[in-house]
């Protein structure tokens, strides 16, 4: 583990990459509003359920896990990625295991799997579109 600024900056760094792949998404709103037949009626609809959908979400789950989940849980004391015994499972499995609910832990960790899955698959489908569009500017 660092000391010093080092320590500081490397804790506020993986803070702030975590926070900004959190957030990401709402653009492809604005990359999709192109194949949207009906933009202005279709559109801000669209935006306002997102951002509230977001919105919920979050504090949902902040509020979940702070009433679920101690601040004490050994599962969260884990040192950092050096150590060999770290294994954060994350605070919905940690949630789970202390419910003591067979195969739930497993449930979640697939559900966040399959979320993954689904993000990259979009990051994808937006990056081609992305860039037939620089190709179509170029050309």
């Amino acid at each position: 583990m660092l000391n010093g600024w080092a320590g500081k900056l490397s804790r506020f760094w993986e803070c702030f990459t975590l926070a900004s792949f959190s957030f990401s998404g709402n653009e492809v709103i604005a990359i999709l509003a192109a194949e949207t037949e009906n933009q202005r009626k279709v559109l801000p609809k669209a935006v306002r359920r997102i951002a509230s959908r977001i919105t919920l979400y979050y504090v949902s789950a902040v509020l979940i896990l702070g009433l679920t989940v101690s601040c004490n849980d050994p599962l969260l004391m884990r040192q950092e990625a050096r150590d060999p015994i770290r294994n954060y499972p994350g605070g919905f499995v940690i949630m789970a295991k202390r419910a003591g609910i067979p195969g739930l832990p497993d449930l979640i960790n697939a559900i966040q799997i399959l979320a993954a899955i689904s993000v990259g698959t979009v990051n994808i489908y937006v990056a081609v579109w992305i860039l037939d569009g620089i190709g179509l500017i170029l050309s």
